[in-house]
Protein backbone atom coordinates (compact mmCIF):
# COMPACT_ATOMS: atom_id res chain seq x y z
CA UNK A 1 0.00 0.00 0.00
CA UNK A 2 1.26 3.48 -0.87
CA UNK A 3 2.15 5.67 2.07
CA UNK A 4 -0.17 8.63 1.36
CA UNK A 5 1.61 10.91 3.82
CA UNK A 6 5.05 10.20 2.35
CA UNK A 7 3.64 10.63 -1.13
CA UNK A 8 2.20 14.03 -0.25
CA UNK A 9 5.50 15.09 1.35
CA UNK A 10 7.44 14.17 -1.78
CA UNK A 11 4.95 16.07 -3.90
CA UNK A 12 4.85 19.19 -1.75
CA UNK A 13 8.60 19.44 -1.07
CA UNK A 14 10.60 20.27 -4.26
CA UNK A 15 14.11 18.83 -4.67
CA UNK A 16 17.03 21.15 -3.88
CA UNK A 17 18.91 21.98 -7.06
CA UNK A 18 22.62 22.73 -7.44
CA UNK A 19 21.72 26.36 -8.09
CA UNK A 20 19.84 26.45 -4.77
CA UNK A 21 23.01 25.33 -2.99
CA UNK A 22 25.11 27.90 -4.89
CA UNK A 23 22.65 30.69 -4.10
CA UNK A 24 22.59 29.70 -0.43
CA UNK A 25 26.38 29.66 -0.04
CA UNK A 26 26.70 33.00 -1.85
CA UNK A 27 24.04 34.50 0.40
CA UNK A 28 25.66 33.01 3.52
CA UNK A 29 29.41 33.74 3.27
CA UNK A 30 29.83 32.82 6.98
CA UNK A 31 28.33 29.34 6.56
CA UNK A 32 31.68 27.52 6.82
CA UNK A 33 32.72 29.78 9.70
CA UNK A 34 29.65 28.67 11.63
CA UNK A 35 30.17 25.09 10.52
CA UNK A 36 33.97 24.96 10.54
CA UNK A 37 34.07 21.18 11.11
CA UNK A 38 32.79 20.72 7.57
CA UNK A 39 35.86 22.39 6.07
CA UNK A 40 38.11 19.45 6.97
CA UNK A 41 35.55 16.65 7.06
CA UNK A 42 33.65 17.40 3.85
CA UNK A 43 34.87 14.93 1.22
CA UNK A 44 34.96 16.22 -2.34
CA UNK A 45 35.42 13.95 -5.36
CA UNK A 46 38.69 14.74 -7.11
CA UNK A 47 39.21 12.33 -9.99
CA UNK A 48 42.40 10.27 -9.68
CA UNK A 49 43.04 11.54 -6.13
CA UNK A 50 39.75 10.15 -4.90
CA UNK A 51 38.22 12.40 -2.25
CA UNK A 52 39.93 15.46 -0.78
CA UNK A 53 38.97 18.07 1.76
CA UNK A 54 37.61 21.48 0.86
CA UNK A 55 40.81 23.10 2.17
CA UNK A 56 43.00 20.83 0.02
CA UNK A 57 40.92 21.55 -3.04
CA UNK A 58 41.08 25.30 -2.45
CA UNK A 59 44.85 25.25 -1.91
CA UNK A 60 45.34 23.24 -5.10
CA UNK A 61 43.26 25.69 -7.10
CA UNK A 62 45.20 28.62 -5.68
CA UNK A 63 48.48 26.94 -6.66
CA UNK A 64 47.11 26.40 -10.16
CA UNK A 65 46.07 30.06 -10.41
CA UNK A 66 49.56 31.14 -9.30
CA UNK A 67 51.14 28.81 -11.88
CA UNK A 68 48.85 30.22 -14.60
CA UNK A 69 49.73 33.81 -13.62
CA UNK A 70 53.46 33.01 -13.64
CA UNK A 71 53.10 31.52 -17.14
CA UNK A 72 51.21 34.61 -18.34
CA UNK A 73 53.92 36.84 -16.87
CA UNK A 74 56.64 34.85 -18.63
CA UNK A 75 54.74 35.14 -21.92
CA UNK A 76 54.32 38.91 -21.48
CA UNK A 77 58.03 39.32 -20.72
CA UNK A 78 58.92 37.27 -23.82
CA UNK A 79 56.54 39.34 -25.98
CA UNK A 80 58.01 42.58 -24.59
CA UNK A 81 61.54 41.35 -25.35
CA UNK A 82 60.52 40.38 -28.91
CA UNK A 83 58.82 43.74 -29.45
CA UNK A 84 61.89 45.59 -28.18
CA UNK A 85 64.13 43.59 -30.54
CA UNK A 86 61.75 44.21 -33.44
CA UNK A 87 61.64 47.95 -32.74
CA UNK A 88 65.44 48.14 -32.68
CA UNK A 89 65.69 46.29 -35.99
CA UNK A 90 63.24 48.66 -37.66
CA UNK A 91 64.91 51.69 -36.06
CA UNK A 92 68.21 50.63 -37.67
CA UNK A 93 66.45 50.22 -41.03
CA UNK A 94 64.87 53.68 -40.75
CA UNK A 95 68.27 55.24 -40.07
CA UNK A 96 69.97 53.39 -42.94
CA UNK A 97 67.27 54.42 -45.42
CA UNK A 98 67.80 58.13 -44.75
CA UNK A 99 71.36 57.75 -46.04
CA UNK A 100 70.29 56.17 -49.34
CA UNK A 101 71.51 57.78 -52.54
CA UNK A 102 69.58 55.51 -54.95
CA UNK A 103 66.53 53.27 -55.05
CA UNK A 104 68.71 50.22 -55.68
CA UNK A 105 70.59 51.00 -52.48
CA UNK A 106 67.23 51.27 -50.73
CA UNK A 107 66.24 47.84 -52.09
CA UNK A 108 69.53 46.33 -50.89
CA UNK A 109 69.10 47.78 -47.41
CA UNK A 110 65.58 46.39 -47.14
CA UNK A 111 66.64 42.94 -48.33
CA UNK A 112 69.79 42.73 -46.22
CA UNK A 113 68.35 44.14 -43.01
CA UNK A 114 64.94 42.48 -43.05
CA UNK A 115 65.93 39.06 -44.38
CA UNK A 116 69.06 38.79 -42.24
CA UNK A 117 67.44 39.84 -38.95
CA UNK A 118 63.86 38.61 -39.34
CA UNK A 119 62.57 35.14 -40.33
CA UNK A 120 61.32 36.35 -43.72
CA UNK A 121 61.84 34.83 -47.15
CA UNK A 122 61.65 37.79 -49.53
CA UNK A 123 61.47 41.59 -49.66
CA UNK A 124 60.79 43.61 -52.83
CA UNK A 125 60.00 47.16 -53.79
CA UNK A 126 57.58 47.43 -56.72
CA UNK A 127 57.45 50.87 -58.35
CA UNK A 128 54.60 52.09 -60.52
CA UNK A 129 56.09 52.41 -63.99
CA UNK A 130 53.29 54.79 -64.97
CA UNK A 131 54.32 57.21 -62.22
CA UNK A 132 58.13 56.97 -62.16
CA UNK A 133 60.50 57.25 -65.10
CA UNK A 134 62.38 53.96 -64.62
CA UNK A 135 65.75 53.54 -66.26
CA UNK A 136 66.86 50.08 -67.39
CA UNK A 137 68.57 49.19 -64.12
CA UNK A 138 65.31 49.74 -62.25
CA UNK A 139 63.08 47.65 -64.51
CA UNK A 140 63.29 44.61 -62.13
CA UNK A 141 61.43 46.82 -59.62
CA UNK A 142 58.72 47.90 -62.09
CA UNK A 143 55.05 47.04 -61.77
CA UNK A 144 52.45 48.18 -64.27
CA UNK A 145 49.63 50.48 -63.26
CA UNK A 146 47.12 47.79 -64.27
CA UNK A 147 48.75 45.15 -62.08
CA UNK A 148 48.94 47.59 -59.19
CA UNK A 149 45.26 48.50 -59.51
CA UNK A 150 44.25 44.83 -59.69
CA UNK A 151 46.17 43.93 -56.52
CA UNK A 152 44.78 46.88 -54.62
CA UNK A 153 41.21 46.14 -55.69
CA UNK A 154 41.45 42.42 -54.92
CA UNK A 155 43.51 42.49 -51.74
CA UNK A 156 43.49 45.88 -50.04
CA UNK A 157 39.72 46.14 -49.50
CA UNK A 158 39.87 49.94 -49.64
CA UNK A 159 42.76 50.17 -47.15
CA UNK A 160 46.49 50.72 -47.54
CA UNK A 161 47.78 47.23 -46.77
CA UNK A 162 47.10 43.50 -46.96
CA UNK A 163 48.28 40.74 -44.63
CA UNK A 164 47.49 37.12 -45.48
CA UNK A 165 48.01 34.23 -47.91
CA UNK A 166 49.21 34.80 -51.45
CA UNK A 167 47.97 33.29 -54.72
CA UNK A 168 50.27 31.69 -57.25
CA UNK A 169 49.76 34.54 -59.73
CA UNK A 170 50.60 37.27 -57.22
CA UNK A 171 53.52 35.30 -55.78
CA UNK A 172 55.08 34.96 -59.23
CA UNK A 173 54.55 38.66 -59.94
CA UNK A 174 55.83 39.96 -56.60
CA UNK A 175 58.57 37.46 -55.70
CA UNK A 176 59.10 35.07 -58.61
CA UNK A 177 57.42 31.72 -59.20
CA UNK A 178 60.00 29.71 -57.23
CA UNK A 179 60.05 31.96 -54.16
CA UNK A 180 59.41 30.16 -50.87
CA UNK A 181 56.55 32.49 -49.91
CA UNK A 182 53.22 31.43 -48.41
CA UNK A 183 51.99 34.58 -46.66
CA UNK A 184 52.63 38.23 -47.43
CA UNK A 185 52.54 41.79 -46.17
CA UNK A 186 51.70 44.20 -48.99
CA UNK A 187 52.00 47.89 -48.12
CA UNK A 188 50.95 50.78 -50.36
CA UNK A 189 53.56 53.43 -51.14
CA UNK A 190 52.46 57.05 -51.52
CA UNK A 191 49.44 58.80 -50.05
CA UNK A 192 47.12 57.13 -52.56
CA UNK A 193 49.28 54.10 -53.30
CA UNK A 194 50.40 55.79 -56.52
CA UNK A 195 54.11 55.05 -56.00
CA UNK A 196 53.72 51.27 -55.92
CA UNK A 197 54.01 48.84 -53.04
CA UNK A 198 56.37 47.12 -50.66
CA UNK A 199 56.01 43.33 -50.67
CA UNK A 200 57.37 41.18 -47.84
CA UNK A 201 56.95 37.41 -47.93
CA UNK A 202 57.20 34.68 -45.32
CA UNK A 203 57.59 30.93 -45.82
CA UNK A 204 55.23 30.47 -42.87
CA UNK A 205 51.68 30.46 -44.21
CA UNK A 206 50.39 31.89 -40.91
CA UNK A 207 53.07 34.52 -40.31
CA UNK A 208 51.03 37.34 -41.84
CA UNK A 209 47.35 37.31 -40.95
CA UNK A 210 44.48 39.74 -41.32
CA UNK A 211 44.14 42.09 -38.36
CA UNK A 212 47.83 42.14 -37.43
CA UNK A 213 49.34 45.40 -36.24
CA UNK A 214 51.05 47.30 -39.07
CA UNK A 215 52.58 50.17 -37.07
CA UNK A 216 56.26 49.46 -37.77
CA UNK A 217 55.68 48.56 -41.42
CA UNK A 218 53.49 51.63 -41.80
CA UNK A 219 56.28 53.86 -40.50
CA UNK A 220 58.74 52.11 -42.80
CA UNK A 221 56.53 52.78 -45.83
CA UNK A 222 56.06 56.44 -44.91
CA UNK A 223 59.85 56.85 -44.88
CA UNK A 224 60.17 55.04 -48.23
CA UNK A 225 57.37 57.17 -49.70
CA UNK A 226 59.10 60.34 -48.54
CA UNK A 227 62.41 59.34 -50.12
CA UNK A 228 61.24 57.87 -53.43
CA UNK A 229 60.42 61.19 -55.22
CA UNK A 230 63.85 62.46 -54.19
CA UNK A 231 65.64 59.41 -55.63
CA UNK A 232 63.53 58.61 -58.69
CA UNK A 233 62.45 61.01 -61.49
CA UNK A 234 58.70 61.28 -62.07
CA UNK A 235 57.07 60.99 -65.46
CA UNK A 236 55.85 64.26 -66.95
CA UNK A 237 52.18 63.36 -66.46
CA UNK A 238 52.63 62.13 -62.87
CA UNK A 239 50.54 64.04 -60.33
CA UNK A 240 52.81 66.19 -58.22
CA UNK A 241 51.84 67.12 -54.66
Amino acid sequence: MIDVKASMLMTETPAISEQDVIDFLQAEPDFFVRNHELVDSLAISHGAQGSVSLVTLRLERQRQRIADLELQLQQLVAIAADNDKLFRIYADIYTALFHCTSVMQMQRILVNQIQSQLPLAAVNLHLNEAYFHLKSQYLPLAISAGQLIRIRQQQFAGGDHYFGPVTGVDKALLFGQDALVNSVALMALGERGEYGLLAIGSANGEHYQSGMDNLLLGQLCRIISTLLPQLMPLRDHAIKK
